[in-house]
């Protein structure tokens, strides 16, 4: 039984390739049903799919079967040889399978390192799974694991601190002039693209409102609508700038939108405090000279580019902390996958009885006489053997290479909490007489 990996991701395949081979929630339940065919090669599975990558982690009998089962259903689904001719593709088993999921979780495989949205597609792509009845004990294992490694990551280290996005980066700007913007209004100009990613992040941060002007006044109601906000059209943008602490330009204009002059009148009518102006726009929405006024602050693309840069040379400084953190706990993740045999798991359930009636015989010898109590311990070993027996032996029947026997034995660590490695480098072996019913 090994993990095994089959992907394309941003290192192996254009763009165009990756969204030809990318599946939607709203496909998942056919091709795991097609998929499910091949249980017998591939009794588990899970796919990632992003963006930037498609992934299926399997636990499969016969890797190459298997191997050869998920590119045929990609073809058969999609209708496309992407992943058949092997040009985009890596495919991998055991550790590595290990590594590249918490190395994916931690950040530190995608095309923006540290970036927050891969964890949260990491558990999606596990619930999914788990609903269309594609991941059993082994890769529900795996999963938790890489979450908790991405948890970890961000815990520790600063793989996922500072922005590295352009417009995340106006929104981070105005929130440090202002201490926040629950108390301010944000006005977006432009609903394209770059406006409505814009807008997304300043919604998110929570303003007081949020305003949205575009030359078309529909999608300029449309976004706003979906964001909670209101829309104003074009010819009435100054009474807009007016009421705005922060205005974002966002559109596709070649000239300049606001010229000194129009913010000088806009600035006229406005309460007192600053203004903090952002052009994310190419070629820029705002002129320069703006930024000569008093109470104005403008930040060009530069300028947020420069941050964000800075936050990604730091973020890459990060990234052989959380390989440490990959490593230790691809260890860890490996050292209970090997565990996962019987005598292991035999050894450590009896550890973990004797360590119970250990605790409460101390306890409770101080009831009973001394000469009573090598009476008391013999009680209690006999007792141990009789409630062991019928366990010991059901395990020891238990066929680990198969996944019903793989699914038991995890089934009995999750259910008796036993930790397999504690009682692993213990003198005390398991005998013949162990599990065994005293006469």
């Amino acid at each position: 039984m090994d993990l095994i990996v089959l992907g394309a991701n941003h290192k192996t395949a254009p763009a165009n390739v990756r969204d030809e081979i990318q599946l939607g929630p709203d496909e998942m339940g056919t091709f795991y049903s097609h998929i499910r065919e091949f249980r017998e090669i591939l009794p588990e599975l899970a796919v990632l799919s992003t963006c930037n990558r498609t992934e299926f982690y399997g636990l499969a009998r016969d890797r190459e079967a298997a191997d050869h089962a998920l590119r045929e259903a990609v073809y058969l689904h999609k209708g496309i040889l992407h992943l058949n001719n092997g040009k985009y593709t890596y495919s991998w088993v055991g550790r590595d399978t290990v590594q590249h999921l918490f190395r994916v979780a931690a950040g530190v495989d995608s095309m923006m390192v540290g970036e927050p949205q891969i964890l949260g597609q990491v558990r999606e792509a596990f619930d999914l799974a788990e609903k269309h009845r594609g991941a059993g004990a082994l890769l529900t294992r795996l999963f938790n694991n890489a979450v908790h490694v991405g948890k970890r990551a961000r815990a520790e280290t600063e793989i996922g601190k500072g922005t590295v996005s352009v417009a995340y980066a106006a929104v981070e700007m105005a929130q440090k002039i202002f201490d926040g913007l629950q108390h301010h209004s944000v006005l977006v100009i432009g609903a394209g693209e770059t406006g409505t990613l814009a807008a997304r992040h300043f919604s998110d941060a929570r303003p007081r409102a949020l305003t949205v002007v575009n030359r078309t006044f529909e999608k300029a109601r449309e976004l706003a609508s979906d964001l909670g906000g209101r829309a104003v059209p074009w010819e009435e943008m100054d009474d807009a700038l007016v009421d705005a602490r922060v205005v974002v330009a966002a559109t596709g204009a070649q000239e300049p939108i606001l010229d000194q002059r129009r913010m000088e009148r806009v600035l006229k009518r406005s309460g007192r405090g600053p203004k903090v102006l952002v052009d994310i726009s190419n070629p820029r929405n705002i002129h320069p000279r703006v930024g000569d006024l008093d109470r104005i602050f403008l930040y060009d693309l530069d300028a947020l580019e420069s941050i964000a840069e800075q936050n990604r040379v730091r973020r890459r400084k990060e990234i052989p902390k959380v390989e440490g953190i990959v490593a230790e706990e691809v260890d860890r993740f490996l050292a209970w996958y090997d565990s996962l045999e019987m005598v292991p798991v035999i050894r450590a359930l009896r550890g973990r009885f004797e360590e119970i009636a250990g605790k409460e015989m101390q306890k409770q010898s101080k009831n009973f006489h001394p000469s009573d109590r090598e009476a008391l311990r013999a009680y209690t070993r006999a007792l141990l053997n009789k409630l062991l027996h019928q366990p010991t032996t059901r395990i020891r029947n238990v066929e680990p290479s198969s996944t019903h026997g793989l699914h038991k034995l995890v089934a009995i660590q999750e259910l008796f909490e036993l930790d397999v490695e504690a009682y692993s480098n213990g003198s005390r072996e398991p005998c013949q007489d162990e599990g065994k019913e005293e006469e």
